[in-house]
């Protein structure tokens, strides 16, 4: 079952783009199983046969590299990760990354730290078990990462006080969400403004599948 599944992996990723290697198969292999697992007694997503996993999950978190230059080194948050989504993946992906996880519930916090210790992460990923809204306000989240990520949680115009202040200057913040998105960003206009931020780009995704788009924000005055 887990070969099955593992070919069907890497056919898909490489199909669209994303070659892996043997450790990456073997590590999203091990992602799939134990969210399936952990998936029935706890409410970490209502996506989770294999092929859904593969598209709306994996996939998902990573294409967003055809349009980002996330790259190793660079300090990532994932806000409201959830069962650790785009962030675990892009760590697969990009092991060298330095990524943040925030995630206000304490049962999906516990996935998240027994996933970590399963893919064999070092401590470069940390998990935060608070609200976004109190870390953006403590010394160590204050400007300090290269890109914050977002997925399935608030508007544009509801997260833009939490998301931007955890910016290095240069900083982009990507909001992933469905294809339509001009009523969000014209409802989140004058938030970012308030908030020193600007819609950059809006990118969506090149693989059918997948119904999403990504829009990228950065500070007033910062040009890519």
């Amino acid at each position: 079952m887990e070969e099955t599944f593992a070919q069907f992996l890497q056919d898909t990723f490489s199909q669209h783009g994303f070659p892996l290697t043997s450790k990456q198969i073997q590590q999203l292999t091990i992602y799939r199983t134990e969210l399936q697992r952990w998936n029935k007694y706890i409410n970490l997503t209502a996506i989770d046969d294999d092929a859904a996993v593969v598209y709306k999950h994996f996939l998902d978190s990573v294409s967003v590299i055809d349009h980002c230059n996330l790259t190793a080194g660079q300090t990532i948050i994932d806000i409201g990760t959830g069962a650790g989504f785009p962030g675990i993946v892009l760590k697969v992906y990009i092991p060298d990354i330095q990524l943040t996880l925030i995630e206000a519930s304490h049962k999906k916090v516990s996935f998240l730290k027994y996933l970590v210790s399963q893919l064999g992460f070092d401590r470069s990923v940390q998990i935060i078990a608070k609200r976004a809204e109190i870390c953006a306000d403590e010394d160590p989240f204050m400007a300090a990462y290269d890109w914050v990520l977002t997925r399935y949680v608030a508007s544009i115009k509801n997260s833009a006080r939490y998301c931007l202040p955890m910016l290095k200057p240069t900083g982009k913040w990507v909001a992933y969400k469905s294809a339509d998105t001009d009523e969000e960003i014209a409802q989140s206009e004058n938030t970012l403004e308030e908030f020193e931020g600007r819609i950059e780009n809006v990118h969506y995704s090149n693989i059918k599948q997948i119904d999403r788009s990504y829009v990228v924000m950065s500070h007033i005055g910062i040009r890519s």
